[in-house]
C-alpha cells in the first residue's frame, strides 16, 4: 500500500493536480521536437553526402568523355597521317610509273577521255525525252 500512498500508477493520482499531466505532454512535445531535430539534422547530413557523391559522379563520367574525346581525336589525326602518306605514296607511284611509260599512259589517258565522253553523250537528256514520254502518254 506504499504505492497508494505516493499517489499509485496511475498518471492522475501522482501529484493530484491536473497540471501534472500537462507537463508531461510538454516533456513529450520537447522529446518530439527534438527528435525532428535530430531527424532534420540527419537528413540534412544524407543530402550532402548524397551530392558530394554526384559531384564525384559527374566530375568521373567528364573525365572519362574528355579521356574518350582525346583517344579518338588521336585516333583519327593518326588515320589522317596514315591516309595523307598513302596518297603521298600513290601520286608519287603514279608520277614515276608516266614517266617510265609515257606512250602507255597517254593512251590510257586517250581511252578514258573517249569513254567518259561516249557515256555523257549516251546520257538522255532529261528535258526532250520528257517531253517526248508525255507526248507518248497523252496519245
Amino acid at each position: 500500500m506504499a504505492g497508494k500512498e505516493e499517489g499509485g500508477s496511475h498518471p492522475r493520482m501522482s501529484a493530484g493536480y491536473p497540471g501534472s499531466s500537462a507537463g508531461h505532454a510538454e516533456e513529450e512535445r520537447k522529446g518530439l521536437k527534438e527528435s525532428a531535430q535530430e531527424m532534420a539534422s540527419h537528413l540534412g547530413e544524407s543530402a550532402g553526402q548524397m551530392r558530394d557523391k554526384a559531384r564525384e559522379f559527374v566530375s568521373g563520367v567528364a573525365g572519362q568523355a574528355q579521356e574518350s574525346w582525346r583517344s579518338a581525336r588521336e585516333g583519327m589525326q593518326e588515320r589522317f597521317s596514315h591516309l595523307s602518306e598513302r596518297t603521298g605514296d600513290i601520286w608519287e607511284d603514279g608520277i614515276a610509273f608516266v614517266r617510265r611509260y609515257p606512250l602507255a599512259s597517254l593512251a590510257v589517258a586517250f581511252g578514258l577521255g573517249c569513254m567518259v565522253s561516249c557515256a555523257l553523250f549516251a546520257l538522255p537528256r532529261s528535258t526532250d525525252d520528257m517531253a517526248e514520254r508525255m507526248s507518248r502518254a497523252s496519245s
